[in-house]
């Protein structure tokens, strides 16, 4: 919230959602916010009040309760740096044809600056590829909207129990929406590990990995109806299904693993020798499931099968 208010851009409306919290205390978080609304009109909470929950229906209530041309998505862990929404806005304004500008994004601990980047994100090239091999080209907070584009779209899919910003970015590159990437620097994420973080419920989670399926399927149907599937997308969505059945091994369901594997398979996205080797490979990860040789074999061979951007072929 101090990151919004300390914005060099004043005519801003900052909306916080709150998705069901249970904390009632007079020093609470919802008594924080309704003391800062009093003193600032631009401040406004907004109590989720239907049944269903989660960022994705949350950040839906928070679109249709803007009133603003433009939009950011800021979760409660990230930070705006002070000339954000200024610069953004601005470049919108210039740029009339654009839906949409993305933002590079830098990551802190405890403070802006406390972690070193490890080098500049590239900004050139497929960004549609780079989602569908997870190899993210921007994250939700990165993004400035205009608000009749996430409205074509739909907002977020409230049937997902994770990838909702991964789902939306896919469909806004597939549905054609034009948009445009600046290198600067203007958000920044906090890096933290939180058993409870969606991000961390998505890798471990029986639910959030049988609802992965279902969403790879997605993520294909938007590519055939959108750019059209080549090579490239192919072997970039096997890759999805691969990470899908590794993350059932991690918890040592080798049945679910082989049986999302099988899908992409299934589907004619992958030939028989392909399937064959990775299902080879993850009897392998189940049975040394914390070999680094292990690691390293599944690492070479999904570059020697292009299933990956990263021209390495093995991650140090």
């Amino acid at each position: 919230m101090e990151s919004v208010r300390a914005q060099t851009y004043p005519t801003w409306e900052h909306l916080i959602v709150d998705d069901g919290s249970d904390d009632g205390s007079d020093d609470g978080t919802v008594a924080m916010v309704k003391t800062v609304a009093k003193s600032d009109a631009r401040v406004r909470l907004v109590r989720r009040s239907g049944e269903a929950s989660g960022a994705n229906v949350c950040r839906n209530i928070g679109l249709r309760e803007s009133r603003g041309e433009f939009v950011v998505f800021l979760d409660s862990d990230d930070l705006l740096a002070p000339s954000c929404l200024e610069r953004r806005v601005a470049l919108l304004l210039r740029n009339l044809d654009l839906d949409f500008a993305t933002f590079q994004t830098g990551f802190f601990v405890e403070t802006v600056g406390d972690r070193r980047q490890e080098k500049p994100e590239e900004i050139h090239g497929d960004d549609l590829l780079r989602f569908l091999t997870f190899e993210l080209p921007w994250i939700i907070t990165a993004p400035i909207w205009r608000r009749e584009a996430l409205e074509k779209l739909n907002g977020f899919d409230e049937t997902l129990p994770s990838w909702h910003d991964v789902d939306l970015h896919i469909r806004a590159i597939c549905g054609g929406l034009k948009y445009l990437r600046i290198p600067e620097i203007d958000n920044h994420v906090r890096w933290q590990f939180e058993e409870t973080k969606v991000s961390v419920k998505q890798r471990r989670s029986p639910e959030h990995l049988h609802a992965a399926e279902n969403t790879l399927v997605k993520f294909e149907e938007y590519v055939r109806c959108g750019p059209g599937i080549d090579w490239s997308r192919q072997r970039a969505l096997c890759r999805l299904y691969f990470f899908l059945a590794e993350r059932w091994i991690d918890i040592r369901a080798l049945r679910y693993a082989q049986r999302a594997w099988s899908i992409c398979c299934k589907r004619g996205l992958l030939p028989w020798y392909v399937y064959l080797s990775g299902k080879v490979l993850l009897l392998l990860k189940q049975t040394n499931p914390k070999s680094e040789l292990t690691r390293r074999i599944i690492n070479k061979w999904i570059g020697v099968v292009r299933m990956r951007l990263n021209p390495d072929l093995i991650r140090k």
